[in-house]
Order: C-alpha cells, then sequence, then structure tokens
C-alpha cells in the first residue's frame, strides 16, 4: 500500500506578513514575513525580530535569499518603499551598499530611521555556510534630508 505524503502549503506556514515592500526603480514588490529563521525564508524576506519596526525610530533589517537577487542592480538614490497594514507609507533613499562577513561584523542596528536589506554574496553562490552578506543601507527620506 502506497502512503500518500501531502505537502505544505501556506495555510500551514507557521510565518505571518508584517508589511509590503516595494522597489519602483526595479519593478519589485514582496511581502515581508516576520522572522528571518531558513523556514521563514523560504516563503519570502523576513524583518529580523532583534530589528526595529518602521516608524519606531531604529535600524529596520529584511533579510532574503534568491528574493533579493535584484538588489545587484540597485543604484544610489533608488526609492524604497514600505507599507504597513494600517495604511501607513515609509520612504526611504538609498546611500550605501556594502559587503560583510557575519563571522566578523554584525548588521548594525541604530536608532536611526534607516531600512536595510540583506542576501547572501555572491548572488549566484550561495552555500547554507556562507557568511558573507550584500547589504544595502537605505534612509527614511525626512531623516535624509534634515
Amino acid at each position: 500500500m502506497r502512503k500518500i505524503v501531502k505537502p505544505k502549503h501556506w495555510s500551514q506556514a507557521n510565518v505571518f506578513p508584517v508589511f509590503q515592500l516595494s522597489v519602483p526603480a526595479h519593478n519589485q514588490e514582496f511581502v515581508v514575513l516576520e522572522g528571518d529563521s531558513r523556514s521563514t525564508l523560504r516563503f519570502g524576506p523576513g524583518r529580523s525580530p532583534s530589528s526595529h519596526f518602521p516608524g519606531d525610530c531604529g535600524t529596520v533589517v529584511i533579510h532574503a535569499n534568491y528574493h533579493f537577487s535584484f538588489l545587484q542592480n540597485i543604484n544610489l538614490n533608488d526609492q524604497i518603499v514600505l507599507s504597513d497594514q494600517m495604511g501607513m507609507e515609509y520612504q526611504y533613499c538609498v546611500l550605501d551598499v556594502s559587503i560583510i562577513d557575519l563571522d566578523k561584523n554584525q548588521i548594525e542596528i541604530i536608532d536611526t530611521d534607516e531600512l536595510k536589506l540583506v542576501t547572501p554574496w555572491p548572488f549566484d553562490g550561495f552555500t547554507k555556510d556562507n557568511t558573507l552578506r550584500y547589504v544595502v543601507t537605505a534612509r527614511k527620506y525626512e531623516t535624509y534630508q534634515n
């Protein structure tokens, strides 16, 4: 007798959305989930629980794996928009792009309205032991303009 194994579906996942992320210049839109575990990142980008929420005057960190491959084409001054479930919109401007080694450096979380998009680097060389991360840092427009 053959045993039937049902695959898990989205409704059975232990993840939930926290906001929408869009990058208009690159025609990208994502639902951002809460958490940055491996199982969460299989479904999509995830907000690091150790970081802030938009509007809380602190760094928002969003991790993703292959979802963020478009970041290799990101430009300084590109706009990134976060929209929460209450309809608030937070606009950010890309200020910096860097590559860090998580064995030597942490992703810095500060008390400034900024956003960090983080993905493994190199883009086509992802392995589970890879500690290199491509980090895009953007500042909230109100903060950036002051």
